[in-house]
């Protein structure tokens, strides 16, 4: 789990290794220019593009060298000035220039981070947006047909959630929605995807989840969600859940296998489960449209669930 951060961290020392060599190369024409030609807008270049890629403190790092790189420069024209601190003078008026473009560029990848991550994440919940989800589930669903993989997608609706607001105000409601999302990331993997897909609705992306993955997946969410609902709201979750094989299909038509599902288990009484299993038809293809094969229901509360079922029954 910790193999991401390892390598972002090896890329960003590669970065900063490669903005000291370009500074010190920098240094190194300056040096043979002598003081005619003056390239000190060059040591912009590597502070810039440590300050985007790595951060502001790379950014003061790479200032900081490119001063005093510069300083050989300066000396060789302090023959040129009345006073022999004036190189000095202008090498801290450089490294101020330096450090000023740095914090400006910072600032600037600041708010342009911050602007794609409102574009494609729920301000509320901070979960993906609509629009991120079906990017990522699309280009998952690919990678799942080609190397037939399983996969499953889960649809949330919240039950009861009107009565929340209504009871509450919105602001409680709020409250309950971004506890619902923060519940959904601590019980998750890594890879797993959450987005808030409408109002009071989430759906969830499992790669490589097979049938009985899923149910694993879902068994522990379910308990985890009645746990974190039960002390503050008087609602509850009803899921709908599809796991298919190597997918040959499209996201919207998931998305209606387990809306379909979330209908059912609200018509059971809401509180549960409803995960169906579409399967490959024929010698290794899929059928365009996937047909159910297996659809069982996992109650949240597994007693009295079990008795309406048995009542239902008789």
């Amino acid at each position: 789990m910790n193999a991401a951060p390892e390598g972002a961290e090896v890329r960003r020392l590669h970065v900063v290794a490669g903005a000291i060599a370009a500074v010190l190369l920098i240094g190194a024409v300056d040096y043979i220019t002598g003081a005619e030609v003056s390239i000190a807008p060059l040591y912009l270049l590597p502070i810039a593009f440590a300050t985007w890629l790595v951060g502001l403190r790379a950014g003061l790092l790479l200032s900081g060298l490119s001063a005093v790189v510069r300083l050989q420069d300066l000396w060789l024209t302090s023959h040129h000035f009345s006073h022999p601190l004036t190189p000095y003078w202008n090498g801290l008026v450089e490294l101020g220039f330096f450090v000023v473009v740095a914090y400006i560029l910072s600032r600037l990848r600041t708010t342009t981070d911050h602007w794609v991550s409102l574009a494609r994440t729920d301000p509320l919940t901070g979960a993906l947006n609509r629009r991120a989800f079906n990017e990522i589930a699309t280009l998952e669903l690919a990678r799942s047909e080609r190397y037939e993989r399983s996969l499953s997608l889960a649809y949330l609706d919240v039950d009861d959630f009107k009565k929340v607001n209504d009871d509450g105000g919105h602001e409680y409601g709020d409250r309950l929605l971004v506890e619902i999302a923060e519940t959904l990331r601590r019980n998750l993997r890594t890879f797993d995807v959450v987005a808030r897909y409408g109002g009071d609705e989430f759906v969830l992306l499992l790669p490589e989840a097979s049938d009985q993955a899923a149910r694993l997946v879902l068994d522990k969410l379910v308990v985890a969600l009645r746990s974190a609902m039960r002390a503050h709201w008087p609602a509850s979750v009803s899921i709908g859940a599809v796991t298919i094989d190597g997918p040959r299909t499209t996201l919207d038509r998931l998305i209606q296998q387990a809306d379909k599902l979330v209908y059912a288990a609200k018509q059971d009484g809401k509180d549960c489960v409803r995960h169906r299993h579409l399967h490959r038809n024929g010698a290794g293809a899929l059928e365009a449209t996937p047909t159910p094969e297996v659809t069982t229901v996992h109650p949240l509360f597994p007693v009295s669930s079990s008795l309406a079922l048995r009542a239902k029954g008789r």
